[in-house]
């Protein structure tokens, strides 16, 4: 055998092989349906002069055949239309395959847009003279996977919070 069909089997192999490796391993790639996300509690962790935090609980929920790496979430929350707090948390969380876990996220509010979406919502009542509700709006990313399938994805939730008794307490 030459040297030229030397070289040239070793390139053989990898132009044949090499595309079926590859083809292998993008078949590999199991499709994601987008994890259910929504707002479980929210807790005032502390209270600043400009600044208030808070510990945003939020379920996520698999509705996939294989557990998912949670590398990070982020999300921004609304109060009646206007917004409160946002914040981000870096922790990993496995959820696993048609499973839910709870992730607690760190919000941060301004004491001004605080006040305000409070005052608002306290001040107006209902049809009947009962306080208004808090309406909320959850929306942010999770993102998902390892170094190779990471994703991000994004969520949106919404609801009512319990109103606040804005009037004297019982006699």
């Amino acid at each position: 055998m030459s040297r030229q069909q030397r070289l040239s089997l070793p390139l053989f192999f990898l132009v044949v092989f090499l595309p079926v490796l590859l083809g292998g391993c993008a078949g590999m790639r199991h499709h994601i349906e987008r994890p259910m996300v929504s707002l479980a509690d929210i807790r005032l962790r502390e209270v600043k002069a400009l600044e208030s935090a808070f510990l945003v609980e939020v379920r996520i929920m698999n509705p996939n055949d294989v557990a998912l790496d949670i590398r990070g979430i982020s999300c921004d929350l609304k109060i009646n239309g206007h917004p409160f707090a946002t914040g981000l948390s870096g922790e990993h969380h496995r959820i696993p395959a048609y499973g839910s876990a709870v992730v607690t996220v760190p919000v941060y509010a301004s004491m001004v847009g605080m006040v305000s979406s409070v005052l608002q919502a306290v001040q107006g009542t209902g049809a009947k003279g009962e306080p208004r509700n808090f309406r909320y709006s959850l929306t942010g990313k999770v993102r998902l996977g390892g170094n190779v399938l990471e994703q991000t994805v994004p969520f949106e939730a919404s609801g009512t919070l319990p109103s606040l008794e804005t009037g004297p307490g019982p006699a």
